[in-house]
């Protein structure tokens, strides 16, 4: 159900783009991406500070690739960047840790490991006291004629309410009219050697979905 983003519109905060943290950060594989760089070719940017003992964190997950996947993949001014804090064990997360948890929810966007760093700096710029929940999202928008340098859109914890944002905000702005959000649906579980099987309590299985997305899921009963 759509839902009126009034209340988030003036809500919105407005940093100059002097007053961003920068930061400039490789994935696992090696690619560099900077946040001025960014804003500066003229994507959004939705920074998705995450943790891997955080259960809405597992949530939403494989609805920020799609939120990505919306946009092409990077390639219709949307950035999206997933900032793993920790492990399940509350450690530094390591590009294992990234790996796994790409793999576990299907996600492409990249996705930076040891952030630290930079989640203080954000947290220091746009929490009370420094302290944020997870999942935290960050959502940057490029400046336009009403807004001459780049703001923060949105900081909380919710992707329907991004998703509204860049649907009511972001696309008018890129002469799009509209952007096609797809219900994903659950096609198969398998089990951990690949093996279509159905839903059993006590064991772990996988759930792959018609985006394909995956999520590991065990139930105890």
């Amino acid at each position: 159900m759509k839902f009126t983003i009034t209340s988030i519109l003036l809500s919105l905060t407005l940093i100059s783009n002097a007053q961003i943290p920068d930061w400039t950060k490789s994935t696992c594989d090696g690619t560099e991406y900077n946040m001025r760089t960014e804003l500066n070719r003229g994507n959004a940017v939705l920074m998705d500070f995450s943790a891997m003992w955080c259960t809405p964190c597992n949530i939403i997950a494989p609805e920020t690739e799609q939120t990505w996947q919306n946009f092409d993949s990077g390639n219709n001014h949307l950035m999206v960047f997933g900032f793993l804090y920790q492990d399940n064990s509350f450690n530094i997360s390591d590009c294992h840790d990234q790996q796994t948890w790409s793999l576990a929810h299907g996600i492409t966007y990249p996705v930076f490991t040891d952030i630290e760093d930079v989640l203080f700096e954000y947290a220091d710029a746009y929490s009370t006291n420094g302290s944020v929940g997870f999942p935290w999202l960050l959502l940057f928008l490029p400046g336009n004629s009403e807004h001459p340098e780049e703001y923060l859109a949105y900081k909380g914890h919710d992707i329907n309410e991004v998703n509204q944002i860049l649907q009511d905000v972001w696309t008018p702005q890129l002469g799009i009219n509209e952007i096609t959000y797809e219900e994903k649906t659950l096609i198969k579980i398998v089990d951990q050697l690949g093996r279509n099987t159905s839903y059993k309590p006590n064991t772990a299985l996988i759930y792959v979905y018609s985006d394909g997305s995956t999520k590991k899921v065990f139930t105890m009963e």
